[in-house]
């Protein structure tokens, strides 16, 4: 080989080496720019998170599942400075959120301590891990805390919340033991929680229990727990007695009559200013007359008849049976839903008795009774209206009874209210008859939301909101490519 052709070879292995080279320093620089970019990225995510990650964060959902709403941010607002409400989750806090309670709860919760100003504190602690959090919490023992619940804390004072509360289910699924969750109660059950242990309730209710009464009044409990009314089972019994603490006395969905015994006591509750909301219906137990229910009504002017109405007016009809129908709210003509209603009658024989009817059927409704002997509804009455809620009070007293009667449990009742919600018109008036009955502060009411709705609401779409998404989308993201971007191609360049 000559001399010329060993200085090209030797010239082209010194070509390939620098090649070789240079391609490992393209290789390393890019293994090196990506670790670094993934470093950089994880390190602005952290700090961002830490310092303005709340700021950057918009719910802009239709139904606000992962906010709290302006009436508990107003709320926590008007909290003094020194308020200490702490929720502790007595579990490890719940990572795989999908498909789960927690999906609703977890994101809310963070909100609140976000949007508190340092007044509320979330932390999670599993007591099987950290046994002592329960003495920590409940020195006492008055609780009976238990583990994958959430207990709300201020004053010396706590709140118990299991996870299954924090929602409405279909009541026909419950009957089965299936839970079918049809609305979103985790804020209006945290929010009165907090409401209650830092302000205190301000009257109390009774339900009238024992009765074979149709179902629970969960969802009642929560609309007279965000007016600041405490409640508590009042149980039918031969020595039964009305508390002197009770602002107000429910009667709802029982399906047996009242004793004796009860009705005296009743009536002298009325006697002495009392209030009281009545609701029974006539599905459940058609035989059932009440007499000594219609003698305490009797006492306002007010009765429940024994049958039912059957709607024959096509435009207030709601069901082929013709037993579920619309209601007229007689003061401003709100439509409501009554079914199996029985005829609720006004009839006073004193002056100083004020009955009077609040809610009725359409002209044409009649109505029917059963038939025991041929197992058939049969007509009673021609066609007329009737009054499915009636309302009575005394005149000429300081503190004068008052008196809510309806034919239907639609608007006391779980199986109702869960299904349709606290927004539906009879949740709506039933909170009003409540409002007027007992001096309740509504300032803190919080709706019930529907289940996972992601809609956009562009009212919630704010000029800041727009502005700090627009200077993160069109600014800070694209600046970091074309800085990023920069620097590798100045490397490349001088390889």
């Amino acid at each position: 080989m000559s001399k010329k052709d060993l200085k090209t070879k030797a010239g082209g292995e010194k070509e390939k080496l620098e090649k070789d080279k240079r391609s490992k320093t393209l290789q390393m620089f890019s293994v090196a720019s990506v670790i670094i970019l993934i470093v950089i990225v994880l390190f602005v995510n952290i700090i961002f998170d830490v310092i303005i990650g709340d700021k950057l964060t918009f719910d802009f959902s239709a139904t606000g599942q992962n906010s709290i709403s302006q009436v508990t941010e107003d709320y926590l607002d008007s909290l003094p400075a020194d308020t200490h409400v702490r929720i502790v989750g007595l579990m490890d806090r719940p990572v795989n959120l999908k498909d789960s309670p927690y999906e609703y709860i977890v994101p809310l919760l963070d909100d609140y301590q976000a949007k508190s100003n340092g007044k509320i504190t979330v932390e999670y602690v599993n007591p099987e891990t950290y046994p002592s959090i329960i003495n920590e919490l409940d020195p006492d023992s008055m609780y009976d805390l238990n583990a994958n619940t959430y207990v709300v804390n201020c004053n010396g004072r706590s709140s118990v919340i299991s996870p299954i509360d924090c929602f409405s289910y279909d009541q026909e699924y419950l009957s089965y033991g299936q839970y079918l969750p049809t609305g979103n109660l985790v804020e209006s059950t945290f929010t009165n929680a907090i409401v209650n242990l830092t302000r205190g309730f301000t009257s109390k209710a009774y339900f009238v229990t024992g009765l074979n009464n149709t179902d629970e009044h969960k969802m009642l409990s929560n609309i007279l727990s965000g007016l600041g009314i405490d409640s508590d089972d009042l149980v039918s019994s031969d020595s039964f007695a009305i508390p002197g603490d009770c602002d107000l006395l429910i009667v709802a969905g029982i399906n047996t009559d009242i004793s004796e015994s009860m009705q005296v006591a009743m009536i002298d509750y009325l006697n002495e200013g009392g209030k009281m909301i009545v609701a029974v219906d006539y599905y459940t137990n058609a035989t059932e007359t009440y007499p000594r229910l219609n003698a305490v009504l009797d006492f306002m002017g007010l009765a429940v008849d024994s049958k039912v109405i059957y709607e024959n007016d096509p435009n207030y009809v709601l069901s082929q049976e013709n037993f579920e129908s619309i209601g007229v709210i007689l003061a401003d003509t709100t439509p409501v839903r009554i079914q199996y209603a029985r005829p609720v009658t006004v009839n006073s024989m004193h002056s100083y008795v004020l009955p009077q009817g609040i809610i009725a059927t359409s002209d044409k409704a009649t109505t029917v009774y059963y038939d025991e002997e041929t197992g058939k509804m049969m007509t009673f009455a021609n066609e007329s209206q009737y009054y499915v809620g009636a309302y009575s009070t005394y005149d000429g007293m300081a503190e004068p009874p008052e008196m809510y009667v309806f034919g239907t449990t639609n608007f006391t009742s779980d199986g109702y209210i869960g299904s349709y919600g606290y927004n539906d018109p009879n949740a709506v008036y039933i909170k009003g008859v409540i409002r007027d009955l007992v001096a309740a502060d509504d300032t803190v009411f919080v709706d019930s939301k529907p289940l996972a709705n992601y809609s956009i609401d562009t009212t919630k779409v704010t000029s800041s909101s727009v502005t700090t998404m627009t200077f993160v989308l069109m600014v800070i993201i694209p600046l970091a490519f074309v800085i990023t971007g920069t620097i590798v191609y100045r490397k490349r360049k001088n390889l």
